[in-house]
């Protein structure tokens, strides 16, 4: 079971089998969101759109780890699978996907790792160190699960992490002053430039400088 889903969800065969199930689990919760994002739309007829949700359930009830992915896979017909790809197409059309370069964000997991290992081996108080790294995370864990979760868990991260500057705002501004700070709100200004949230990386930048420290002077994000 665990070899077919590294399979369909790309891992490496060393990926840890924990974090494989984690993300099995984040593919079962799709057919829920799916369902709720159909439902905001009145004219796209519900009984006509969602009728494979109960045997979608019937399948997945029927996974075990220590079955073959044959078991669970000979579950799906293409009837079922066909009527999922309807329910894609019509929220493609009412609420298309955004556009993100897998490249583009390659680069910015790259950054965001390599600035996650550094807070770790660095003298950070508590406080500050864990900030940064717990909104790192979520950001890279984003991006890991972008072929399950898409642009909009990306987004999701994001919003997270910059709501913290209005609901944490000591600790954030704190974080922002760190030898850390910079170099941490360009990872998530690079993300939200990725999901064209605003015209460039700078305007965004400004934004948050403003409201982080309102007296001092711009100065350019590290690129």
């Amino acid at each position: 079971m665990l070899v077919g889903w590294r399979a369909v969800l790309s891992l490496a065969d060393d990926v840890d089998d924990l974090i494989v199930i984690s993300k099995i689990g984040k593919v079962f919760t799709l057919s829920s969101i799916i369902t709720t994002q159909i439902r905001r739309f009145p004219d796209i007829p519900e009984e006509l759109f969602l009728g494979w949700r109960k045997d979608l359930s019937s399948a997945f009830r029927g996974i075990h780890f220590n079955t073959s992915f044959g078991e669970f896979s000979t579950r799906l017909p293409d009837s079922l699978l066909t009527a999922i790809s309807f329910c894609a197409h019509e929220l493609h059309r009412c609420m298309p996907e955004k556009d993100v370069a897998r490249e583009e964000l390659k680069a910015i997991r790259e950054s965001a790792w390599a600035l996650y290992e550094e807070i770790l081996k660095s003298d950070l108080p508590p406080n500050l160190a864990r900030y940064l790294l717990d909104y790192l995370y979520l950001v890279i864990e984003a991006i890991d699960d972008f072929e399950i979760t898409g642009a909009a868990g990306l987004e999701r991260s994001l919003n997270a992490v910059v709501g913290t500057v209005a609901t944490d705002t000591t600790t954030a501004k704190q974080a922002s002053a760190s030898p850390f700070g910079e170099r941490f709100w360009g990872v998530v200004t690079k993300v939200a430039v990725l999901l064209k949230l605003g015209k460039t990386a700078l305007e965004l930048e400004e934004g948050l400088r403003k409201f982080l420290h309102p007296h001092r002077s711009p100065a350019r994000i590290q690129r």
